[in-house]
């Protein structure tokens, strides 16, 4: 059964099994007649397949009049800042995130750097399903263009130029970093944006062969090594990216995991001292989040998963931090994508104003465990599951069905939703304490198996 799997931003699937060059030149085509034929930013990660795939959408795109500004090896927050820096109708970003490294992708961006919504994307699907392509003649076949500094420093200008970002206080603090960019793209920015911040560096994972060496999502069992580092080594802190550099994981001075939940916590909560505006995260992230930003006095936006979705709130209600709780930080004085680099900047900021330890810090917030969980669903269809929900979560004091069906009760809450990546269903549980958390995970996984049986 081919793995491929089409979104509103994009399309993703296994090399081999799905994601083919054909199916990628149409995917480009399809795109650039979108675009009608603009300026097109593309970079990417280290995948051992990019050249497949960059070759097949090239193609694509210069069939139908597109000119491509190749930045080559690229984070995706840095591929969407460039599509605001060249004036470019759009970007694609040339990675599949999280998943492993049999996979690729290619995820689209409009004119300001963000992904495409629900009707932008709809359309670019419908474009390729129907092979509705406006491909020209000869002499007006789009050209090709490198931009060799692939955008790393004017990336690292922006984040030191936030005003959130306390560079003098962090290059006071001589911080020791440990880092793990999972032998991709982040190895071409982060250690150069730790070193304008006087940081003193060590590595793991280090290099752009594309290789990861671990697995890609920087979850805390993946992040043994780096853990070991940081121990070993009495670093200060050790961050973790994902393959593409959007998402940010953090490792305390001990060389404890302390959740891809908390980088936002961390960096909202530090935002939050210093100024104070509205907070939007999606409806996944961990409640931790949400209590800082009310402990401060300031309103809370939920919004479906996705960064499109959550960019759109912070636009609309003039929100000044948000994110998605996978360790997504999105800032608008940068731009309002999930960028690691800006969680890095925000985090160490904290660190050097606050001076005091991660552990210290982390300590003082809110404490919830939250458990995550995959569950194939086979031929079920969600509204099945979601009755089956309702009728085992009969105390649920609130239920939102914007994005698959998240069910708040007095002190937890739980959150089930069909992937848009992959052929399952996500369940996220959380509650103040491990044994809640688990029994309610328990509770959706019975629901669903009992509707599967």
């Amino acid at each position: 059964m081919s793995t491929l799997m089409t979104g509103i931003a994009g399309i993703r699937g296994v090399i081999g099994d799905g994601l083919s060059p054909d199916v990628i030149a149409r995917y480009g085509a399809a795109f650039g007649t979108f675009m009608k034929g603009g300026k097109i930013v593309v970079g990417g990660d280290t995948r051992p397949s990019r050249e497949m795939v960059r070759s097949a959408l090239f193609s694509g795109l210069i069939s139908v009049g597109c000119d491509i500004i190749d930045i080559g090896l690229a984070t995706t927050p840095t591929i969407e800042l460039m599509v605001v820096q060249h004036q470019a109708a759009g970007g694609i970003c040339v990675t599949a995130s999280h998943n492993p490294v049999s996979w690729n992708a290619m995820k689209f961006l409009d004119h300001r750097g963000r992904f495409l919504g629900l009707e932008d994307g709809g359309e670019v699907n419908r474009l390729f399903e129907e092979r509705e392509f406006d491909y020209v003649g000869v002499h007006h076949l789009g050209k090709l263009r490198k931009h060799e500094e692939g955008g790393v420093e004017a990336h690292i200008k922006a984040v030191l130029e936030n005003e959130f970002i306390d560079v003098t206080a962090i290059r006071r603090a001589q911080f020791r970093v440990a880092l793990d960019c999972v032998n991709s793209v982040g190895n071409l920015i982060v250690p150069n944006l730790l070193h304008d911040l006087g940081c003193d560096i060590r590595k793991v994972h280090g290099d752009i062969s594309g290789e990861f060496g671990r697995e890609a999502e920087p979850t805390p069992e993946n992040l043994t090594d780096l853990s070991d580092l940081v121990a070993n080594e009495g670093m200060d802190i050790g961050f973790a990216l994902d393959p593409d550099g959007d998402r940010l994981a953090i490792v305390n001075e001990h060389g404890q995991p302390i959740g891809e939940e908390l980088t936002l916590a961390l960096a909202i909560k530090h935002v939050l001292s210093l100024e104070k505006g509205p907070v939007v995260m999606n409806l996944s992230s961990s409640r931790a989040s949400e209590d800082v930003a009310r402990a401060a006095g300031v309103e809370v936006y939920r919004t479906p998963v996705g960064e499109a979705h959550v960019a759109t709130e912070m636009d609309r209600v003039n929100s000044i931090i948000g994110g998605e709780g996978n360790g997504g930080v999105m800032l608008p004085g940068v731009h309002a994508n999930r960028d690691a680099m800006v969680g890095i900047g925000l985090i160490l900021s904290m660190l050097a104003t606050q001076n005091q330890p991660l552990s210290v810090l982390v300590s003082r917030l809110p404490q919830y465990t939250l458990i995550k969980r995959k569950t194939p669903v086979g031929t079920l269809t969600f509204e099945s599951i979601q009755d089956s929900l309702r009728q085992v979560f009969t105390d649920a004091q609130n239920i939102d069905t914007r994005d698959g069906m998240r069910i708040d009760l007095e002190e937890s809450w739980i959150h089930v939703r069909p992937s848009n990546t992959e052929p399952i269903v996500r369940i996220f549980a959380e509650a103040k304490s491990k044994p809640a958390a688990q029994e309610l995970a328990e509770r959706a996984t019975m629901a669903i198996k009992g509707e599967q049986a």
